[in-house]
């Protein structure tokens, strides 16, 4: 719009360049507020390191420019986790693959959909100190095995004993609080803990112990080689909101990879949300988790989320015996495949 200088501008003009001026102005306003989702998201356990990658895309902009405003909340483990998606207090969450797997087969109703694995190898463990080692099953029998309530490896301990032909009734399960499980291991309580590795370990050299005290023995040594976490998402929110899906799967997938491109970021994004946390210890951790867990050969070259079928089939009918599972939960029940991100998202420099 243009005025001559030397007339007076009608009363329309003025009204409506103030409308267009005040449109101009309130226009993006409008949308950021329309566009901006809340999401609940359940993490796979306490705040710490391992997660800390979220922590970043909530400082760098990775979760805005998906117009993602997330409350990451801890939770007790994989169970609580799954728990939360399927009452429907949280939309998204990470879990642990086994653990929605099992949920899976005995709810098939409520149970969240995996849209993405972030964990290529199963993290599960017996934890022994080298004082006492457990290096074998046999070393099972007889010993005090603590373990926790609601945690991944906890429930599939059993399917792990029966897929190796063990009596549960050999064993001495000492069932605590997840928080106190380590503690029992070094006072001597008890012979040894199930649990991730990259929990335990790092609690353990934080109490004073030394990486070269430890024991491990991996489930996945033992017939159980599976994935570990996973990124999950509410049967509800899938069929309401399926735009909100796809944009929290890439921001979650950009969120990783981010992560193990800026280690120390991550650290400090993370002991930013609990000052109580040690970041040289929670740098540690994260190392392990992208080193060990995540960056294996498959997700260097077919990047995070690749599923080999055959490997999942394997997984999935021996996670049926151990649980007794019938029908067996199948690739097709258990994941919805549509919000994958694009490989671009997934793959690690």
């Amino acid at each position: 719009m243009s005025w001559n200088l030397g007339s007076k501008p009608s009363r329309r003009a003025v009204m409506g360049a103030g409308l267009a001026a005040a449109g101009i102005a309130a226009a993006p306003s409008i949308l950021r507020a329309q566009a901006t989702d809340q999401v609940r998201f359940s993490l796979e356990f306490r705040i710490y390191g391992a997660n800390s990658p979220m922590f970043l895309a909530a400082e760098n902009g990775i979760f805005r420019d998906q117009r993602l405003e997330m409350a990451l909340d801890g939770s007790s483990g994989s169970g609580e986790t799954v728990t939360r998606v399927a009452s429907g207090t949280h939309d998204f969450g990470y879990a642990d693959l086994a653990t929605v797997a099992e949920f899976s087969a005995r709810n098939p109703g409520a149970a969240p959909k995996v849209l993405m694995t972030v964990f290529d190898r199963f993290p599960a463990v017996i934890l022994s100190l080298k004082r006492k080692p457990i290096k074998s099953l046999q070393d099972l029998v007889g010993a005090k095995i603590g373990t926790g309530t609601s945690d991944a490896g906890s429930k599939i301990f059993p399917a792990l004993m029966a897929l190796n032909k063990l009596d549960p009734a050999s064993i001495n399960r000492v069932t605590v609080d997840v928080k106190l499980r380590d503690t029992l291991l070094i006072k001597g309580d008890v012979d040894g803990v199930i649990a991730f590795d990259y929990t335990a370990i790092f609690n353990l050299i934080e109490a004073g112990l030394k990486l070269e005290d430890i024991n491990l023995f991996y489930f996945s040594d033992y017939g159980f080689d599976f994935w570990g976490n996973s990124l999950v998402a509410s049967q509800s929110i899938i069929q309401k909101n399926p735009d909100l899906v796809r944009r929290v799967a890439i921001a979650s997938s950009r969120a990783m990879v981010a992560g193990a491109k800026d280690r120390d970021a991550a650290i400090a994004a993370v002991t930013k949300r609990d000052r109580l946390l040690d970041a040289k210890t929670e740098r540690q951790r994260l190392d392990w988790v992208y080193d060990r867990l995540i960056l294996t050969e498959s997700v260097k070259k077919n990047g995070m989320g690749y599923v080999d079928p055959e490997r999942m089939s394997r997984g999935l009918n021996l996670l049926a015996q151990g649980f007794q599972l019938s029908p067996a939960p199948t690739m097709a029940t258990l994941f919805d495949d549509r919000f994958l991100p694009p490989l671009s998202d997934r793959k690690f420099a």
